[in-house]
């Protein structure tokens, strides 16, 4: 019997449930346990009865308002130690974000990488002055010097990333592609009822390296159509969606913390998905859109550029080519290839990242076996 922790909301929530398949004893550390009624509402999944223990982690809206990324290290570090005292875990499994993996227990760990560089260093310019220059320094240092990730065990959720954790790392790293939401219902609901053929959405968390900003002024300049923005706040970035609603033109509407049924019911009467991060590591909700049988429209970077994820015609370089993009994309929507688009979805489903996950942990097990033995 094998004990593995597990990080994460998505990727953690299903990996959970892989590993439970695999009969694999389980403790987590996490910034919340994930309670049947609340991941049902949210996810649509219900892990509750798999974990064996648990380690309360510290959450981003915890921790004090200032050199966030050295608390999430330092705190990573400590939980870390912490989880391995409470259940002393043969192997680890880290589906979170950045983590400092105590060397002496890094060749028991395998990392599933969102991308090498924390979100808020990544999307912000640090360049700007002395003071964010000193900020960051420290930071590049020990993310890409210290040994630990690099004897630890890589996953990785797209090409494009893993080409990043390449260049800045120098590590290989295995794409096992996330879980994405799927969706069955008729297509044909989608131009009946209260289908809308002029309703454009977006899906993902209310924080500014999303760059919702583009897609509001987006709104302004395509008045007739409808934009319907989907997502998850945190209580530190109230204040950045406030100021989003207040600078949103009439025809927006901001959906927050929603439910998945929902969600569903505003993906049914949407034809368009408009997504504004620029360099997006893989994009669930680009693949969630598509399986609900809309068109993304992306920025011509990350993922959605070097893993194919989306076709060239409905990738944007700057303003203007977006607003070409959502146009072409309004006038050819139909549901021959709404049903293509979630026929492509299909290859990023739950089964398969579960049937790629158990097969990756099974082999990685059995090549590892002498790390039980010397724990022993």
């Amino acid at each position: 019997m094998i004990n593995v922790p597990a990080w994460g909301e998505h990727v953690g929530l299903h990996s959970i449930k892989a590993l439970d398949e695999l009969g694999i004893k389980l403790f987590l550390c996490s910034t919340a346990f994930p309670k049947k009624e609340k991941t049902l509402e949210r996810v649509g999944i219900d892990v509750e009865e798999s974990i064996d223990g648990f380690v309360k982690a510290i959450g981003r809206n915890e921790i004090l308002p200032f050199l966030g990324v050295y608390q999430r290290l330092v705190y990573s570090y400590f939980f870390f130690k912490k989880l391995l005292k409470s259940f002393n875990p043969d192997f680890f499994l880290v589906t979170g974000g950045s983590a400092i993996i105590p060397q002496s227990l890094a060749e028991r760990t395998i990392v599933y990488v969102h991308y090498p560089t924390d979100l808020e260093i990544s999307q912000k310019d640090y360049t700007s002055n002395i003071m964010k220059k000193v900020y960051i320094k420290p930071y590049l240092f020990v993310s890409n010097n210290l040994d630990y990730i690099k004897k630890a065990t890589i996953i990785t959720n797209s090409n494009y990333t893993k080409n990043a954790i390449k260049q800045t790392w120098n590590a290989d790293s295995t794409v096992i592609y996330p879980p994405c939401p799927q969706y069955s219902f008729p297509l044909e609901e989608k131009i009946s009822g209260d289908g809308d053929v002029n309703t454009v959405c977006s899906l993902g968390r209310f924080t500014p390296e999303k760059k919702y900003e583009t897609i509001l002024k987006i709104a302004k300049e395509r008045s007739k159509l409808k934009f319907e923005l989907i997502g998850s706040v945190t209580s530190d970035k109230i204040s950045y969606l406030e100021e989003l609603k207040n600078n949103a033109a009439e025809n927006v509407t901001f959906h927050v913390n929603v439910s998945i049924n929902e969600k569903k019911e505003i993906l049914k009467r949407s034809h368009v998905l408009l997504h504004s991060f620029e360099g997006e590591h893989f994009g669930v909700a680009i693949i969630e859109a598509m399986s609900a049988g809309l068109i993304p429209i992306t920025h011509n970077s990350g993922a959605a550029k070097e893993d194919h994820i989306v076709g060239d015609i409905f990738r944007y370089d700057n303003f203007e080519n977006a607003l070409d993009c959502l146009d072409k994309a309004i006038s050819i929507w139909d549901l021959d290839k709404a049903s293509k688009l979630r026929n492509y979805a299909q290859n990023f489903s739950t089964e398969n990242y579960n049937k790629n996950l158990k097969a990756f942990l099974e082999n990685w097990i059995r090549n590892n076996s002498h790390l039980r033995q010397n724990k022993e």
